[in-house]
Formats: structure tokens, sequence, C-alpha cells
């Protein structure tokens, strides 16, 4: 294609040597184009089922091939894991101690009572003993541990019993539902990654090319699928200089298309601003009259649906006087 490109202007140039006053008509010669669109692969994975074949007619939404989801459907499955942890998590907070909790906290309370009281009646006996020196100072000291020790699981009971009484703290409810939030976009994203692993027609259009088979691995980004969209072909073609200032979008033309003998209505799409291939501002007065730019034609008829992309055109058109509009 970059070859026939570089040819076109070649053989204009050559065709328009000599060529009439601007008032006939000079025929600017090109070739036929469809709008392509190039479906990238987002993922390295092998292909695993191509849905449609090259020249088939499809529609927006279509899959037309697929890749291998089976890593990507195990990142879902882990994603979605997490989430449920972090939603029970979440909810065991809001719902609060269960009656059973409550229950055991305040008999682990009142036996730590009962403990303590014990412990001050123990201490009190060996401090009287102690004073008619019945008991020795080692008993006393065990006997008042005893008592310390049992203030302090007092203490430890009543404490776990008051933080289940209370609730759960709002910065954990906080952390809480900022988990679940993270644990659900991991989810989101893991499935927008599942589901571009199968690959989808943006619009109405026909197959022009598959470049992979079913096995291969397509590098990251590169084109899997191109689809030729549009209702009907165009023409790119490229206006001499002489032409170019009676040349405007919106400007009627007629196509004639090498090996066929109808003749399509076309309408000037685009013409560029720039000269092909040499700037205006380096070239003579007499090298600009070689000049050409190029310029893309919708076709008009209804049954130019049916040409392929690529065939030699010819088209006319008598230039207007006064300034193009530049596209």
């Amino acid at each position: 294609m970059k070859i026939l490109h570089f040819f076109v202007p070649l053989l204009l140039l050559a065709s328009i040597s000599g060529c009439s006053p601007p008032g006939d008509r000079i025929p600017v010669v090109g070739i036929l184009e469809w709008e392509r669109l190039e479906l990238i692969a987002e993922s390295n994975e092998p292909v695993a089922r191509i849905e449609i074949q090259e020249g088939e007619q499809v529609n927006a939404g279509q899959v037309l091939l697929r890749q291998d989801a089976t890593r990507a459907q195990s990142d879902l499955d882990a994603a979605l894991a997490v989430q449920d942890q972090a939603q029970a998590k979440m909810d065991e907070f809001l719902a609060g101690p269960r009656p059973e909790e409550l229950a055991e906290a305040r008999a682990a309370r009142e036996s730590a009572s009962v403990t303590l009281r014990l412990a001050k009646a123990e201490y009190t006996r060996v401090k009287k003993l102690h004073q008619k020196e019945l008991a020795s100072t080692e008993a006393l000291d065990k006997a008042e541990s005893g008592e310390l020790s049992a203030q302090a699981s007092l203490a430890l009971n009543q404490a776990r019993l008051d933080k289940l009484l209370h609730g759960t703290r709002a910065e954990q409810i906080a952390q809480a539902r900022a988990a679940v939030a993270g644990a659900i976009a991991r989810v989101r994203h893991a499935k927008i990654n599942l589901q571009r692993l199968a690959i989808t027609a943006p619009q109405d259009g026909r197959i022009d090319s598959l470049p992979f088979i079913v096995g291969e691995h397509p590098p990251q980004g590169s084109v899997v699928a191109v689809l030729l969209v549009g209702e009907t072909p165009y023409a790119r073609v490229y206006v001499p200089e002489q032409m170019r200032a009676g040349i405007r979008p919106g400007s009627l033309v007629e196509v004639r298309i090498d090996g066929i003998e109808s003749v399509y209505a076309g309408r000037v799409r685009t013409i560029s601003r720039d000269p092909s291939f040499t700037p205006y501002y380096s070239l003579t007065a007499n090298d600009r009259s070689r000049l050409v730019y190029l310029a893309k034609v919708d076709l008009l008829d209804a049954d130019a649906e049916t040409l392929s992309a690529g065939a030699p055109l010819e088209l006319s058109f008598v230039p207007e006087t006064g300034n193009g509009q530049d596209q």
C-alpha cells in the first residue's frame, strides 16, 4: 500500500504535464479505500476461538474472536473471594457481639469477682496469722500476690465485657467499608480484563483481515482484526496544484474505477492544506506547478458498497473559481 501511495503522485505528475487551462476537465488519479478500524489485543493470551471469517459482515458488539480466559477467570475468582471476606468482616462489625459472647463475658467477670473475694479473704486470714506469728512472711506475700492477681483478672474481664457492650468503634467500621470498596474495585477491574479477552466489533462493518490463528499468542497491543466500516468506500486522490485553489469540501466529482463501466458520483470530503512530499516554500515558481494535494472523496451511490479497496480510479471535475476551504 505504501508503494502504491508513492507512485500515484508520480503517475499524476506525468499525466498533467502540459495540461489544459484550468477551466477544462483535468483527470485526477487515485485508489479506492475503505475506512479501517484496527482492533488490538490488550493481553498476550493465546487465541482460543475465532467466531467469524475474513470478508464476513458483522454487527456492532458482535464477538469476533476470543483469547484464552483461564488466567483472567482465576484473577476474578480470587478478587471475588477477597470481596466476600471484606464484606463478612464489615457485617460482623455492624452486627455487634452475639448474645452468647455477652453471656460468656459476664460469666467470666463474675468468676473473676468471686476469685477476688476469696483472695481478699485469704489475704486477711494469713495477715492475722502472720501478726500472731502463726504464718510465715512467705505465706503472707503469696496471699497478697493472689489478691493482686485476682484484682487484675477482674479488671481484664470487666474491660472485655465493656468492649462488647460498647460495640465496634467508628474507625473500625470505616476501615471495613474502605476494605470492601477496594475489593469491589478489584473485582470490577478483573471483570474488565476478562471482558477484553473477547474482541468485539465497535460498529457495523466487514472483516478485512484476521492476522492470527487459533493457538497463536498475539503480542500485547498487536492488531488481531481489521474492520472495514462505513456505508460506502471513498476515493483517495491527489489534486494537482493548478486545481487546488478551486477545490473545496463539498465539490461534486465523477469517479471512474478501472474495470467498471459505471460512473459514480462523489463529493469531496477533505483536501489537504499541505502539498505531498515537498513543502511549497522550498520550491521555485516553476517547481510549484508539479505539487499535488491529498484529497478524500466520498462515493454517493448506494451500490458503491460492493466495491473493493485498492482499485485504481480516476475522477474529474471542473475547478471552481475562488479560494477553497482547507481541511
